[in-house]
């Protein structure tokens, strides 16, 4: 008698899953970008580098990079939301196992005759449900490749962070290669204004002619005062950075590398799978994707198998009697016939966010392109640049030795020399900009390129700290 009611039960679930295969299922994923063989604005074959930082030759930048890794916050709580992946995976992959309950309960009663009784009872529950129709593994898939999204995410904040570092330490760098050009600047103005009022008191120069050079000496001073809240701004942003208190306490040489090497871009497709914020957007598309699987599943039959067995005694103490025992064995099957649309809603909302995800991915991808495209470029014309400034400010600089030996002869006015210091200064401060704007670009480059900053540097890894169990599921998610 009960396996007839078994078959009928199996035979009317399998008539329901026919009907639930009724129900449309969802487009396939199938994004298929167009990508060009090569780099529009130039031709390089060699692959992208792997630990860019080397490339500087910074001892104390590498340094500072490895503190920020270790030390700074928002790359903490990067490294927490993979902890919290991870267990997700746990609880899905929990629910394709099945799950025992004990219960024990006792108390007392009074009846309307007022006698007064006791009643204990013990519980153990054993429930699964099989996945048939396989909704519990894509509800695991889709935590799995949420992980694996995580673990991208970390990535890519880890390269951000070495960049950002990198950025900062060089607009310190030049902060303070200014600051120091300033300072001189003012040393020779100051030489200028004692010359100058030297001549006035000989009644060689004009009154006009102090005003103006001292004039020039305090709008230098003013440009110093200025510049050095510049410097200290900038460390308090890297101090912030490496997880300091930004107290502008951090000393930055004042020099900046000159790199001639023409950096490796590697090829466009290689870009879809090393970068790792492309790789990130990838992974969350896949898992809308395992997400809108299960909503499509959820509109199938559900099937549960339970079995109880217990104790029932007056006494709390004759619970272990075997004569007690109560137990129980049933299947139970369930299949929504009318909900007024809402589990066709649900996949249709589904299939909207993995929609809504693929053009992200696709809009993210191509702007990775468009970086790597204006880094390329802007590399180019700023080495032109570069070039051209250091020419000018070979020329200004003569030009304006030359206009002040004139004016102390009495050749120019002074109004010339003035202008011969601003074109000077004008120079100087280019070249110090283009250089710093060269190192920038690179950087960039690299970073829109999405190698590894990682070199022979080592680097703590905040994952570490996570437990050995989220460790493997990172591993496995990732492979």
């Amino acid at each position: 008698m009960h396996r007839t009611a078994l078959n009928r039960s199996l035979s009317f679930l399998a008539l329901l899953g026919i009907l639930s295969g009724c129900a449309s299922a969802p487009p396939a994923l199938n994004p298929q970008p167009t990508l060009p063989d090569n780099w529009h604005f130039r031709h390089d074959g060699s692959q992208a580098p792997k630990g860019w930082i080397d490339s500087f030759d910074d001892p104390q930048l590498s340094a500072l990079i490895k503190e920020a890794m270790e030390n700074n916050f928002a790359l903490k709580a990067s490294a927490q939301r993979i902890a919290q992946a991870g267990e997700a995976v746990t609880s899905a992959a929990a629910a394709r196992y099945p799950t025992l309950d004990l219960s024990i309960d006792t108390g007392r009663s009074r009846s309307s005759s007022g006698d007064i009784g006791n009643d204990s009872s013990a519980d153990l529950k054993l429930e699964w449900e099989p996945d048939i129709w396989g909704k519990l593994g894509a509800a695991e898939q889709e935590a799995s490749l949420n992980l694996g999204a995580r673990v991208a995410e970390y990535d890519n904040n880890q390269q951000q962070l070495a960049a950002d570092i990198s950025d900062r330490w060089f607009e310190l760098q030049s902060a303070q290669m200014l600051l120091n050009l300033y300072v001189q600047r003012r040393l020779n103005l100051q030489q200028n204004l004692e010359l100058i009022e030297s001549r006035y008191r000989q009644g060689l120069n004009d009154s006009l002619d102090v005003y103006l050079a001292r004039n020039d000496v305090r709008s230098e001073d003013a440009r110093i005062s200025e510049q050095h809240q510049r410097v200290q701004r900038t460390g308090r942003e890297l101090e912030r950075l490496l997880g300091r208190y930004p107290a502008a306490q951090l000393q930055a040489p004042a020099r900046l590398p000159l790199i001639d090497a023409e950096p490796a871009a590697g090829l466009p497709a290689e870009l879809v799978s090393r970068h790792p914020l492309i790789q990130q957007r990838w992974l969350e598309l896949l898992a809308a994707d395992a997400a809108l699987a299960q909503a499509h599943r959820d509109r199938f039959p559900s099937l549960s198998l339970s079995s109880s067995t217990g104790q029932r005694s007056e006494q709390l103490s004759d619970l272990v009697s075997r004569g007690n025992l109560v137990w129980s064995v049933g299947l139970s099957l369930s299949q929504t016939l009318f909900d007024a649309g809402d589990l066709e809603a649900r996949q249709n909302r589904q299939l909207a966010v993995r929609r809504e995800l693929e053009q992200q991915y696709l809009d993210q991808l191509f702007a990775q392109f468009s970086e790597v495209e204006n880094a390329l470029s802007n590399r180019s014309a700023l080495k032109q640049q570069y070039s051209f400034y250091l020419e000018a400010q070979a020329n200004a600089t003569a030009a304006e030795v030359l206009a002040f030996e004139q004016y102390a002869r009495g050749i120019v006015n002074y109004t010339t020399v003035l202008e011969a210091q601003r074109r000077a200064f004008d120079a100087q401060t280019n070249v110090i900009e283009v250089r710093k704007q060269l190192l920038q670009n690179r950087v960039i480059l690299y970073r829109a390129l999405g190698g590894s900053y990682r070199g022979d540097l080592k680097i703590a890894d905040n994952r570490a700290d996570q437990p050995e169990k989220t460790q493997q599921q990172v591993t496995d998610s990732t492979l």
